[in-house]
């Protein structure tokens, strides 16, 4: 009966000594952190701005066409002709229905613009952090098979 709780007490001791890290899991843990550091970098300095892209859009110089009705309009440069072309036939000559055909195309782009920056975003992230994973396993898998190898020579 004492044997056995010796043992049950050995097992213990045994099940806890492995549930502790080694110095190379602890090692690739340490680098994982640390190369945390530049995925991280590389997102912030690659994250693009919705507001920046619009700001920038608003700097180009604007289409003017000249319509029956209404006069010379100015429409967004980023609006194609045959957007234009809607607004003005569903307009009819009437100035402010031109204004309001612009101002809701402008809002709907915007709309789409910052949707699809978001998506770069998105697939930024899921890009560097899926390097960042792979990097890891790949650096704990090759740490496995060299001592899995390593086991296989000794006696």
């Amino acid at each position: 009966m004492a044997n056995t709780g010796v043992q049950e007490q050995g097992d213990a001791m045994e099940q806890a000594k492995s549930a502790r890290l080694n110095g190379w899991q602890r090692l690739l843990i340490a680098l994982a952190l640390i190369a945390i550091l530049p995925a991280v970098g590389l997102i912030v300095a690659d994250w693009e701005s919705a507001d920046a892209w619009v700001r920038d859009l608003q700097q180009l110089p604007p289409n003017r066409v000249a319509i029956e009705g209404a006069g010379d309009v100015d429409f967004p440069a980023t609006m194609s002709s045959e957007a234009i072309d809607l607004v003005v036939g569903a307009a009819a000559g009437k100035p402010e229905a031109v204004r309001a055909g612009i101002t809701a195309w402008t809002a709907e782009f915007n709309n789409v613009l910052r949707a699809f920056i978001a998506d770069l975003n998105r697939a930024l992230v899921i890009r560097i952090a899926a390097f960042w994973a792979g990097g890891v396993a790949l650096l704990y898998g090759i740490g496995w098979l060299i001592a899995w190898v390593r086991r296989g020579f000794k006696p």
